[in-house]
Formats: structure tokens, sequence, C-alpha cells
């Protein structure tokens, strides 16, 4: 078993994914499960490590050698110590020291990252930024999630935090409060403060469409759920939309300015639902205060690797971190 690989893992609120990785960033196999965080840590942990034996146990077969595994959950984590900090979709795992858990039974290291870092790793190891030595990616679900690359490495900053772009205050007026309320890009653009917004409308019957759908339901509406309320007529909802989005290119110019990026990856399901109207919107309001030197070479794309983003950076983390010390 002369052939080095590293497992892949992307922790996510509906699924887990898993991926056997090769050096030469050739995903051999994969697996996936229900994350269930209804059920417990301890049903997770053996749904992960059932998942993990098997993809091992492949491995052997195919004469690949496991050298690390990346993790790559949402929240906040501890990388040193492999312990998964804070986590709003995943509370069961709050505290969940999954790195030594996973190094005891498979006896071999473990990396813990925050998932949109590794998504962005993701995009620019194996998607649309590979090639690209500055990568500024921003993700649209549950909140709004960034990372960065700088000189072809990603850039935690000095407690992981760095890049993360969720927290960039949007609309200053009202004082330290404005933070509090609507003035961040989390309360602007995440699917929580979309959701809301949309229902408001629909109850109001500004959105027909939508109202007929979900009635007073905020659990029904979805990046899915709005897109096809947009089909179907309901202006005020992309009306709103793009409003927001250009709210987001407007408060990103300032980091893409100081960055000065080569590409701008946006991702996650509100861009795999409405490519065109996130790219056009963001693009229109970010482009507006770009300094000529940062926008003559900037491109912005979506991202290209959907759920696999996460998992195949996690991978790519680990063969960087242990390939070497072969």
């Amino acid at each position: 078993m002369n052939k080095p690989a590293t497992l892949g893992i992307a922790i996510g609120g509906t699924k887990t994914l898993c991926l056997l990785v090769n050096k030469a960033r050739e995903t051999v196999k994969a697996t996936k499960f229900k994350t269930a965080p209804n059920e417990g840590c301890k049903e997770f942990t053996k749904n992960l490590l059932d998942a993990l034996k098997e993809l091992t146990k492949f491995a052997r077969e195919k004469q690949y050698r496991v050298i690390g595994i990346g993790v790559g959950c949402a929240g906040s984590v501890d990388r040193k110590q492999g312990v998964i900090k804070t986590s709003p979709n995943l509370l069961c795992l709050e505290g969940f020291a999954i790195g030594k858990v996973l190094e005891e039974e498979l006896k071999v290291g473990v990396v813990l990252e925050n998932d949109v870092h590794m998504g962005v790793c993701g995009e620019h190891g194996f998607g649309v930024a590979k090639g690209c030595s500055h990568v500024l990616g921003v993700f649209f679900g549950t909140g709004v999630g960034g990372g960065v690359i700088i000189n072809g490495e990603l850039y935690r900053g000095a407690s992981g935090f760095g890049g993360q772009v969720g927290t960039i205050l949007a609309q200053p007026l009202g004082g330290p409060e404005a933070a509090l309320s609507h003035g961040i890009l989390d309360r602007i653009a995440s699917k929580s403060a979309i959701a809301s917004e949309a229902l408001v409308m629909a109850v109001k019957d500004w959105a027909p469409y939508l109202h007929e759908k979900v009635d007073t339901d905020l659990s029904k509406v979805g990046w899915g759920t709005l897109k096809r309320a947009i089909a179907h007529g309901d202006e005020r909802i992309e009306q709103m939309l793009k409003a927001r989005l250009k709210v987001v290119g407007i408060a990103l110019s300032s980091i893409v300015n100081f960055l000065n990026p080569e590409m701008l990856v946006l991702g996650g399901g509100l861009t795999e639902e409405m490519p065109h109207l996130v790219i056009s919107e963001v693009e229109a309001g970010l482009r507006e205060y770009l300094a000529p030197e940062v926008g003559e070479v900037l491109k912005i794309r979506q991202a290209s690797l959907g759920g696999e983003a996460i998992a195949l950076g996690a991978a790519d983390v680990a063969l960087e971190k242990w390939l070497d010390k072969e």
C-alpha cells in the first residue's frame, strides 16, 4: 500500500459527505449519509465511523494508504484541539471532540476546519479558482460565509476567523446597534433574513404565488421556493433579492479593493438556484466602488463544485499537511 490518500469530510445540516481522495487530487470513492442532528451526537458518530471504515476498507483493497483526514464543519471550530465549538444547525455536535475520536478510531491525524474555508480551498484546488493565487469566496446559505486565498494559501487569521464576511457592516447608520439588527451582511443576505422578508411580502399578498405555496410557514421558504415564486410572477420577491444583493456587492467593494484578488467566487444555495441574479446584482454593486486597478483584473465567477467543494477542500488540506511528511 504505497499510494497515499486522504479522507475529506463535509458535515452539513442535512447530509454528511465523505470522500477518498488520492495524491493526484482525484476522488477515488464517495459515500454520504443523513446527518440527522435530531438523533444526537452518538448516532452521528456511529454513522460517520461506519462511512469512514467503508472508505478505508476500499482504500486498502485498491492499495491506497490513508495518511490523514480533513473535516469541514459549519460554525466555530477549535483547530488545535479538534473540537466543534459552536454550530447553529448542528447543536448536538457542539463541544464534540471529533478530532480525538477519529484519531483514536482510525489511527491517523485529523485536521478540523470551518466549512466555508474548506469550500474556498476546494474551489481553489479543484474548481473554478484553480490556478489563481488570490481569491475571495462568498457563500450564501444559512449565513453569509467567506474565505480568502492569499499567495495560494488559505488565510485563517490570528483566531481562525479570517475571511469571514458575514459580519461586514453594510449599513452603519444607527451606531453599534446597527450591527445587532440589520446592519451586517448576515442580517441582509442570510437565508433566514431573506426568507423572513419574503414571508412578510407573502402575508401582505405582495407575493401571491409564494403565499399560496407556503401560507405562513417560514420553514417552507427555501431558495428553490423563491426561484419558483419569481418565475410565477412574484416581482416584489425579485426586487427584494436584487436590492439586498446589490448592498452585498457595495459592502464587499471595500474588502475587494483591499485584497485585490484575481477572482471573486460566489457560491452557496442561493447562487446555485439563481446564479445570474446573484452574480449580476453583486457585481453591479461591487463595480460601482472598485478602484480601476482592482476592477480590471477581477473576475467574478459562480462556484463550480456544488456540494463536493467542502469535502474536497478538507481532503486537500489534509494532503498538504501530511504528504510532505511521507
